[in-house]
């Protein structure tokens, strides 16, 4: 049974502002055109450093697009400090490094529950480089896999200035999202983000900005 912990207030009290602000980062993605259509498109969510808070962003907004009626998939591709396993509470041990390595099938890696029209895949556990598991074709195969099946898909991955991970998956994305925390996030680690991103090719959206007042 999947269930939910505290930091999901957009489930938890959905007429708070903090709520809001998660329905407007989703109406934000719907008029970019980013919902809809035959197939489900890919989001990718980072930040600069670790610690800015992308893993609740996400969750929240995840949240936030199955009250609006849309089938969504979170993918932990942070293999190195997986935490979409916490929020969600679910068993993180196997997943999708386990699917990436070969050893599990892509339809036994999600988890679900009794939150309607959304699956979780946890990053689960592996000795092998990061990046080497997230750049093999399977990757690739498994998000057409779930575009066939989910309305959106998002991806929530290590700081992208200390890992290559995110700049390995972004080409795979419809868009990127950065993550800033407010009155952490020096300007100057988001300029070099948004460049490094910029040279993998990443379709960037914007900065959701968390912990604003």
């Amino acid at each position: 049974m999947l269930r939910l912990n505290k930091s999901l207030i957009a489930d938890l009290n959905p007429s708070s502002h903090i709520s809001e602000s998660f329905r407007s980062l989703r109406t934000y993605i719907r008029q970019l055109g980013l919902t809809g259509g035959d197939s489900g498109k890919v989001l990718l969510l980072t930040s600069a450093e670790g610690g800015e808070g992308k893993t609740t962003v996400l969750s929240n907004l995840a949240v936030s697009f199955v009250q609006d009626g849309k089938k969504v998939a979170v993918v932990d591709c942070n293999l190195r400090h997986p935490g979409l396993h916490a929020v969600f509470e679910v068993e993180g041990s196997e997943g999708l490094a386990a699917y990436l390595s070969g050893q599990e099938a892509a339809k036994d890696i999600a988890v679900y529950g009794n939150l309607a029209n959304l699956a979780v895949i946890p990053a689960g556990k592996t000795r092998i480089s990061p990046p080497d598991l997230l750049g093999n074709d399977k990757m690739g195969a498994l998000l057409e896999e779930l575009k066939d099946s989910f309305d959106l898909i998002l991806l929530d991955t290590p700081p992208a200035v200390e890992y290559s991970d995110a700049r390995i998956l972004a080409p795979l994305s419809d868009g990127v999202i950065l993550v800033a925390r407010h009155g952490k996030t020096k300007r100057e680690a988001v300029r070099k983000l948004k460049a490094l991103l910029e040279q993998s090719g990443s379709n960037i959206l914007g900065i959701a900005m968390n912990q604003t007042r």
